[in-house]
C-alpha cells in the first residue's frame, strides 16, 4: 500500500525496487500525482539543505525562463556564493531532482515538479481560480500550465494549449500577467478579460475588457507586437501572418462557456475544426458545393449531436456516418 511514509522513505533512498515500482504505478492514477507533489513539498520543508535567498533566486529563475539560450543562464549565483555553499546548493538541486526521478522512474514528470497542469477532455469545461485571484475558464480539449512556486513572485506566467477565457486580476504592484501560447506567442496584460484560442493551425485573441499587448513572430521571423483595445480580434495563422480587426460583440467569442456558439459567416471548414477540437467528432466535407457554405447565427445545445443536427438543418445538409465513424456532410434535397 502506497502512503505518505512510503513516499518519504523513497525520498530518503530507503525504498526497495518493488516499492519504487508500486509508487511509479500509483502516482499515474488520477489525483495521486498532485498528492505526490504535496508530500514532496512537505518533505522538502522538513529537510532544508540551506537558507534560500528567495528574491535573487526567483529573479535568476525568471531570467532563465525568458532566455532563448538557457545554457547561458545559471540557476544559482556563481559570483556571490562561496565554493562550499555553491556546492551545497547545486548538490541540493541535483539530489532533489534525482530523488523525484528515482521515485517516478520517468523524465516526463519533470514538468509536473514545476507546474500545476489543468486539462479538460472532449465536451468538458472547467473553471479555475488562480492563487493571485485571476480566473480561467478552460474550454474542451485544452490544457493550462500554472507555475507551482512563482505565480505570486515576479511576472505571472502561464501557458495555454487549446482555448480559455481569462479574467485577470490587477495587482497593487502592477505585476504583469503573461499567457504563453502553444505556438510561442504571448499575451501580456495587467488586468483584463480576453478569450484566447491557440491550437496547431493558429492563434486568436479577442479582447473583451482592458488592454493587452500581443507578442508574436511575423512572417519574417522577427518579433512583432500589437496593442489591443476592447473589441479587437487578432488572428495569427501558421507562418506568422497576423491580422487585426474589430468585432461588434467580443463577448460572443466566449459563449462556449454557456454551451452556445455564435457564428458570423463561419465557413464549413471552421465548423469541422470546432467539432474535432471540442468534441472529438470527425466531420468530412463531401463536395466543393458544401465547402462554399457559410453559417451565421447563435446556436445553443445540450450535447454535440444536437448542435450538429441544428447546424445541418440550418444549412440544408444531410449527414452520413462511415464505418470509421467519420460523419460526411453532403448537400441535402432542394427545398
Amino acid at each position: 500500500m502506497v502512503n505518505k511514509q512510503l513516499i518519504f522513505d523513497c525520498f530518503e533512498g530507503k525504498a526497495t525496487s518493488l516499492q519504487k515500482k508500486a509508487i511509479d504505478s500509483w502516482v499515474k492514477e488520477g489525483a495521486n500525482e498532485e498528492l505526490f507533489y504535496q508530500w514532496l513539498q512537505e518533505w522538502e520543508k522538513r529537510h532544508l539543505q540551506y537558507l534560500a535567498d528567495e528574491q535573487p533566486a526567483l529573479q535568476r529563475y525568471q531570467q532563465y525562463l525568458n532566455s532563448p539560450d538557457k545554457n547561458q543562464i545559471p540557476l544559482y549565483d556563481t559570483d556571490v556564493l562561496s565554493g562550499g555553499v555553491k556546492r551545497a546548493r547545486r548538490t541540493w538541486w541535483i539530489s532533489t531532482a534525482a530523488t523525484v526521478l528515482i521515485c517516478f522512474g520517468l523524465w516526463k514528470f519533470h514538468d509536473g515538479i514545476l507546474n500545476y497542469t489543468f486539462s479538460t477532455g472532449f465536451n468538458q469545461k472547467k473553471v479555475l481560480r488562480l492563487e493571485d485571484g485571476s480566473t480561467v475558464a478552460l474550454n474542451s480539449n485544452s490544457t493550462l500550465w500554472v507555475p507551482r512556486f512563482a505565480l505570486k513572485s515576479g511576472m505571472r506566467l502561464v501557458k495555454l494549449e487549446g482555448e480559455a477565457l481569462f479574467s485577470v486580476k490587477h495587482t497593487l504592484d502592477n505585476k504583469k500577467f503573461v499567457v504563453e501560447t502553444a505556438n510561442g506567442e504571448q499575451v501580456e496584460v495587467l488586468g483584463t478579460e480576453f478569450n484566447l484560442f491557440t491550437r496547431q493551425r493558429g492563434t486568436k485573441v479577442v479582447l473583451q475588457k482592458g488592454k493587452v499587448q500581443f507578442h508574436y513572430q511575423n512572417a519574417n521571423h522577427k518579433d512583432a507586437r500589437v496593442t489591443m483595445k476592447p473589441g479587437d480580434l487578432v488572428t495569427v495563422a501558421r507562418g506568422g501572418i497576423a491580422s487585426l480587426k474589430p468585432v461588434t460583440s467580443p463577448g460572443n467569442s466566449s459563449e462556449w462557456l454557456n454551451n452556445r456558439y455564435v457564428f458570423e459567416e463561419s465557413s464549413i471548414q471552421e465548423i469541422v475544426h470546432l467539432f474535432k477540437d471540442n468534441f472529438g467528432i470527425n466531420l468530412k466535407i463531401a463536395s466543393a458545393e458544401v465547402a462554399s457554405l457559410t453559417l451565421s447565427g447563435a446556436y445553443s445545445y445540450e450535447n454535440p449531436e444536437e448542435l450538429l443536427d441544428v447546424i445541418t438543418e440550418a444549412l440544408n445538409l444531410k449527414i452520413t456516418k462511415t464505418k470509421d465513424n467519420v460523419i460526411v456532410l453532403s448537400a441535402g434535397p432542394i427545398l
